[in-house]
């Protein structure tokens, strides 16, 4: 597997952005080096600008143990006024497909292999009471332009389609964390396995 691409742009938090080019009728953007961290959205909550996600069972934000794994527990209404805060948006469902893709079609972020411990954080692992792991933690499991933990860890929202999210979480089988799965929510609240990350315009 080819390294990832240095960083190309950092925002507010420090967050940092991959270069996805253009391709398949998509402009080139930028996508979140990894999911937005429970550190990250404390910083838009204390500057007024987002809510505090929801607090029932199985959500970690307030603890502090947490602070570098994906916020969980938020809407698609928040994601978005998170994104919006942090100079970016969430990712249209094609968009999110590219940075998982690339130009090859692969089944999964890293290329065709099965998933296993070295690649990502879902179902296999057996020990689902672990739920989340701090973002970045499966490097090898990189897509191709070196996003991190698109498969796995937690499902993302995407900005378009009936309440979409992607990419698998701790708890879905194998099947979830392929590049072309996908998952309509109800919408109607946030889950424990739903997390988003940021795109902002490219190049």
């Amino acid at each position: 597997m080819p390294e990832p691409e240095a960083a190309v742009f950092t925002d507010r938090v420090g967050a940092e952005y991959m270069a996805v080019p253009a391709g398949d009728g998509v402009a080139a953007f930028r996508i979140g080096r990894t999911e937005v961290t429970n550190a990250q959205y404390a910083q838009c909550v204390a500057a007024g600008a987002c809510t505090v996600p929801e607090t029932f069972d199985g959500c970690n934000y307030s603890n502090a143990a947490y602070a570098e794994h994906p916020v969980a527990c938020v809407t698609r209404e928040q994601a978005r006024e998170y994104a919006a805060w942090a100079g970016g948006r969430l990712p249209t469902d094609t968009e999110w497909t590219r940075a998982c893709q690339g130009d090859d079609g692969r089944m999964y972020p890293w290329g065709e292999a099965a998933p296993d411990e070295r690649l990502a954080n879902f179902a296999f692992r057996q020990d689902l009471g672990d739920g989340t792991t701090a973002v970045g933690s499966y490097p090898a499991g990189a897509s191709p332009y070196g996003a991190l933990d698109m498969a796995g860890n937690v499902w993302e929202w995407v900005g378009d389609g009936n309440f979409v999210v992607r990419g698998g979480a701790f708890s879905p089988n194998a099947d979830s964390v392929m590049c072309g799965a996908r998952f309509e929510n109800d919408g109607v609240g946030a889950n424990l396995s739903v997390g988003f990350r940021v795109v902002s315009p490219g190049p």
